[in-house]
């Protein structure tokens, strides 16, 4: 049977400098492989210092978000956006954005005035004059 690996300082102080440095758990098996007593997998890694990483974490992301928070509060926009986004609930679906244009009133066109052209239907080509002659109850036009 092998005897389980005993709790070390020396690991737990290379774990803190790799969460404080932003590194990952895999990263940071491997870079402790040289000290005694440094968990080979990430199992034994969590069911030893499990705790100690957690609480590490904890302790990082408070200070992060209440440097956030507060930025927020002060009126910052990218920090309002990042908190409204991951604790708000809030996400941006669609940006509209309006450009005004000034356009010619004799050259704008609306989308029924444009179909009509395409089909060949010239709408603004000018009336023709009918003209109706009727006899008794017969009319034609012409």
């Amino acid at each position: 049977m092998i005897p389980a690996l005993p709790y070390s300082k020396l690991v737990e102080k290379h774990i803190l400098e790799c969460i404080q440095g932003g590194i990952g758990i895999r990263q940071m098996i491997a870079s402790m492989q040289h000290l005694q007593d440094a968990p080979k997998s990430l199992s034994t890694m969590y069911k030893i210092y499990g705790s100690f990483i957690e609480m590490e974490r904890a302790k990082i992301n408070g200070a992060v978000g209440k440097k956030v928070i507060d930025q927020a509060l002060d009126g910052d926009f990218k920090s309002q956006e990042l908190f409204l986004r991951s604790k708000g609930g809030w996400s941006p679906t669609q940006t509209n954005i309006e450009v005004e244009q000034e356009t010619d009133p004799e050259l704008d066109e609306s989308a029924t005035d444009t179909l009509m052209s395409l089909l060949g239907y010239n709408t603004d080509a000018p009336e023709e004059e009918t003209t109706c002659s009727c006899e008794e109850d017969n009319c034609r036009c012409s």
